[in-house]
Formats: C-alpha cells, structure tokens, sequence
C-alpha cells in the first residue's frame, strides 16, 4: 500500500496571530519560521496520529482488494471515497463508489464491499487506486488537544533548533505534546 497526497490543505489549522501569542513573539522578522515550524510539526503530528488535521485529497495504492469484502484505510478520517480505479488489460477501469459503504470516523476508517462483486487488477502491483478526501474537515473542526499539541510542538521545535540531549536519549518531543496525542493514535492488530 502506498499513499500519494493529490491536493494539499488549503492551510495551517493554526492562524500565525496564535501561534505569536503563543510563543510571545513581536514583530514579523521570525514569521516565515514560526509557519514552517509549524507546517512541519502539523505533518509530524499527522504521521504520529495517522489522522490529517484539515481537508486533503490523497490517493490510496493497493496490489488487490481483499477477499474479505473489507479494507482498513491508512489514513483517517474519510470524509468521501471520491473514486476507484483498477487498471485493466486496457487501461484504467472506473468503480462505481456506489459500490462501497465506508466507514470514515472510525479508527482506522474502514470500506466494505460486497466479497467477489469488485474486479481485481491486470497488473500485480498497485493495481488499485481509491481517491479519497481525508481529514477533519477545517480548522474548527480539530480537536481541541491536537491543536494544543501542535502550538507545543512548534514552539518546543521554535525554541530547540537543535536536538536536546537529555541523559543518554535525544528529547525530539515533549513528553506533554505525546500525552495529547495518544488518544488519536490509530492502532492497528495484526
């Protein structure tokens, strides 16, 4: 499985006034370094979760669709399964969407199909393409401790620009900036 991003969010679920205010910060001399800390720390904290703070396009590769009849998505949460292609002997051939229920909240987001009614790909690997619009939707719409989370990051990351080396480990992220994530943590079993 592999994941290709096929459009960025429209912006930083933080506006830069908050992040100032945060770091206590006047003046723009630092601000092109206050965003790309925190552009860098919301894709930090996006990986760590496996869940997208702001709407995205991303598109999902796949070798073939399970026999199951069921899929656990990589990235949450779904907002809508946009399209699905397989590539046939001819070329690319369009699924239905109508064809599959998502689950898009859930953790990991799941889709479901009906067991033998999908066509499986001509080629062996990446076959499948399942676009898929991903994230919380706009900045409101992300939880309040993951956006407390990314203002620590990115003042941690602002403050730190070089590793910290606490006893005989390298301190990348604060310890609190871990606890107000652990719960968005999508786990998988195996």
């Amino acid at each position: 499985m592999s994941l290709i991003q096929t459009a960025p969010p429209a912006g930083e679920p933080l506006p830069l006034a908050d992040l100032k205010a945060f770091l206590r910060l006047d003046g723009a001399e630092e601000d092109a370094l206050v965003l790309s800390t925190a552009a860098a720390a919301r894709a930090h904290l996006e990986a760590m979760t496996g869940r997208l703070f702001l709407s995205q396009g991303w598109r999902i590769r796949r070798d073939t669709f399970p026999p199951t009849g069921r899929l656990m998505l990589p990235i949450g949460p779904i907002l809508s399964l946009d399209a699905v292609t397989v590539a046939g002997e001819g070329g690319p051939v369009a699924v239905p969407v109508d064809r599959f229920l998502l689950d898009g909240t859930a953790a990991p987001p799941r889709l479901a199909w009906r067991p033998g009614s999908l066509p499986q790909p001509a080629t062996p690997l990446a076959g499948i393409a399942l676009d898929v619009t991903a994230g919380f939707g706009t900045a409101e719409d992300v939880p309040p401790s993951l956006l407390q989370a990314l203002r620590l990051l990115t003042a941690h990351w602002f403050d730190n620009r070089a590793l910290i080396a606490v006893g005989h480990e390298v301190a990348v992220i604060p310890r609190m900036v871990e606890d107000l994530v652990a719960p968005f943590i999508m786990r998988r079993i195996a």
